[in-house]
């Protein structure tokens, strides 16, 4: 089959996988930690997609040290055991491995540590389909999701208007659009269609076999 992309790039928490159940309840450790009351289910799913630091600084309102105390404790829970609750979504495997067979490079670009990732890909038994991990290193400060496309473009060699980043919220299509590629966003993760519309996506899918319609124009469901 033929595309005019060259490469994939997919985010990967609520569109890979779902990885709400390990996520919440370490979220819940480090906030119970921080003193705080549980957060309510719609504040959790706030936060996948932004770097964990920032959701911790814009949902309990906490300064530097706080923040940086927050994500410890969240990943030190997240490490232990809620990295593995996560669920890979139907039809997501078969897509990756149609897109390698014909062909197109595929990328991870997340704001989840780069640790995590490698990890997560091993444990779901995709580590052969994927190019290349675009993740920040657990120290470093968070990245611009457009950084870490970017980085994706660079070390793939592929031009910009090649490439496709797929990804579920905001945080995705506002990095897509300022590295210059196109998106399609994801209805099946944790952003609603509104949002992933107001937030300019090129295409919009409800599964992922919309997003092999897409990629290789048998369906189009352009937004702009």
């Amino acid at each position: 089959m033929i595309s005019k992309y060259s490469a994939v790039l997919f985010d990967f928490d609520g569109t890979i996988a779902d990885t709400g159940r390990g996520i919440f309840s370490s979220i819940q450790y480090a906030v119970e930690c921080l003193g705080f009351e549980p957060l309510d289910n719609a504040t959790l799913r706030t936060f996948i997609g932004p770097p964990i630091y920032d959701s911790f600084k814009r949902e309990l309102g906490l300064d530097d040290e706080k923040s940086d105390f927050a994500v410890k404790k969240y990943r030190e829970k997240y490490s232990e055991s809620g990295i593995y609750e996560l669920d890979l979504y139907d039809g997501i495997l078969p897509l990756m491995k149609s897109l390698k067979e014909n062909g197109i490079k595929l990328g991870i670009a997340s704001s989840k540590p780069q640790n995590f990732i490698i990890r997560l890909v091993g444990f779901l038994g995709i580590s052969e389909l994927i190019d290349f991990i675009s993740a920040p290193s657990a120290d470093d400060t968070p990245q611009s999701k457009a950084s870490l496309i970017n980085n994706a473009a660079e070390a793939l060699n592929i031009s910009k208007d090649k490439i496709l980043m797929v990804g579920d919220r905001y945080f995705d299509i506002n990095g897509a659009n300022g590295a210059g590629v196109e998106s399609i966003g994801v209805t099946f993760g944790y952003g609603s269609e509104d949002e992933l519309k107001k937030s300019g996506a090129t295409y919009i899918a409800g599964c992922a076999e919309e997003i092999s319609d897409i990629i290789f124009s048998r369906c189009l469901y352009p937004l702009r």
